[in-house]
């Protein structure tokens, strides 16, 4: 899936699922992929353990933590240093998975959240690279929490605003 995210122009890739345990072959594969510019942007996990959950614990990946609708820490979130950015955790869907449709949360949203104004930045600026987008989106957040970084919004927040500030053209 990544070969052929690659070979087809993909520049942002999301990944919503993850494990406690690591493997080797799933990190060779995205540090290859990131070798290729590849962004990956990979959710924190939702049941607040502290523990890295792969492939979000990887290093070059995007680990996102989740926040509710008042901007506040999802209170399912993962939290711990694998954490990069915390972003938007909840939406409201017509049609619901595996169930009728209503509201979610769930760092896979706040993920899928990070990755679409990552591809709008890369709409914006085609040129960028990897790192222009990770330093575009680090300069976009803004602090929460602790000041600095911290387990729970990592570096910090990516909200409307912060979405602005990324997309913006030059």
């Amino acid at each position: 899936g990544l070969e052929y995210a690659i070979q087809n122009g993909a520049r942002v890739v999301s990944l919503s699922w993850g494990s406690e345990t690591s493997s080797d072959f799933i990190q060779q594969a995205l540090n290859y992929a990131m070798s290729k510019g590849l962004v990956v942007v990979a959710a924190a996990g939702n049941e607040p353990t502290g523990q890295p959950v792969y492939p979000a614990a990887y290093p070059g990946v995007i680990a996102v933590s989740a926040l509710q609708a008042d901007g506040t820490r999802w209170p399912q979130s993962n939290y711990g240093e694998m954490v990069d950015v915390s972003a938007p955790g909840t939406a409201t869907f017509p049609v619901g998975h595996d169930g009728p449709p209503g509201s979610y949360a769930g760092t896979s949203i706040a993920t899928a959240y990070v990755a679409s104004q990552l591809a709008q930045y890369f709409a914006v600026h085609p040129t960028a690279t990897r790192e222009q987008a990770i330093a575009a989106l680090g300069g976009a957040l803004h602090d929460a929490g602790t000041p600095g970084t911290d387990p729970y919004y990592g570096r910090g927040v990516l909200d409307a605003e912060g979405a602005t500030r990324l997309t913006a053209t030059p």
